[in-house]
């Protein structure tokens, strides 16, 4: 399970990175050309799409592994991944695996194997098999998550209109919007401006 839930907090990380800046880069894309609908469209659905598919695949799966749903690590690759982490216990782990399995399809006197299965485990009973999966070298995926949320809070405090009017815009495909125009009409008079239509 340790294996999983390492997994799953590398996967939000990498997951968090990747569509943070998919969405940053449409987003400013879309404020600097101002794409036709049928580009905006493109971009909504493959925004979609990836941001599902990296969820799907770094997050959910190895959540549902984590729960056992699914298809699983054997007790044999857990047992190569503990010994390839503590080299005192290198293969002994897995050896008790292979002498349990024998002595269940062993019919009979199994004696023996038990007496050598319980002499193996003692020489592993003080070793925490925790640490052989270590969740803090998960920081290094924080390079991937951390720039692109931090340039979003940037820009949604200096510039919010820059997130939320590209967004608007990408979000209504349908709709037609014309770049603004770099001046406006300031009428500095008084006077009554209406006119005979």
């Amino acid at each position: 399970r340790r294996y999983y839930l390492n997994k799953l907090i590398r996967g939000s990380l990498i997951t968090l990175g990747s569509v943070l800046a998919i969405f940053l880069v449409y987003n400013l894309l879309e404020h600097q050309f101002y794409f036709d609908s049928g580009i905006r469209k493109l971009l909504l659905i493959s925004f979609i799409g990836i941001s599902l598919a990296s969820l799907g695949f770094f997050v959910l799966w190895p959540l549902a592994q984590y729960y056992k749903l699914g298809k699983v690590i054997s007790h044999d690759q857990a047992a190569s991944i503990i010994g390839n982490h503590f080299g005192h216990i290198q293969d002994k782990l897995l050896n008790i695996l292979q002498l349990k399995r024998q002595a269940d399809h062993l019919e009979g006197s199994s004696e023996l194997l038990f007496a050598g299965i319980e002499q193996k485990t003692k020489e592993i009973e003080l070793v925490p098999f925790k640490a052989a999966i270590d969740l803090s070298k998960n920081r290094k995926y924080l390079r991937y998550a951390l720039p692109p949320l931090l340039i979003l809070l940037v820009l949604l405090v200096a510039a919010p209109s820059i997130i939320r009017d590209s967004t608007n815009r990408l979000i209504h495909t349908n709709k037609v919007y014309e770049k603004a125009a770099p001046f406006r009409f300031v009428v500095q008079t008084e006077q009554n401006l209406s006119v005979v239509q």
